[in-house]
């Protein structure tokens, strides 16, 4: 259960933040999910986005 709070804090961050739609959020998700949080690799995130 901690993770799905987690996500969705995370998330909500994300999305309060950003002015400007999707393209705007990609590099703040990078930060999260792969460096600070470390839910998926790098090259994960690039076949996700890709």
């Amino acid at each position: 259960m901690n993770i799905l709070i987690d996500l969705f804090i995370t998330f909500l961050k994300i999305g309060t933040f950003t002015v400007g739609g999707g393209p705007s959020m990609i590099p703040l998700i990078e930060r999260d999910a792969v460096y600070n949080k470390k839910w998926i690799s790098k090259e994960e995130f690039v076949d996700m986005i890709a």
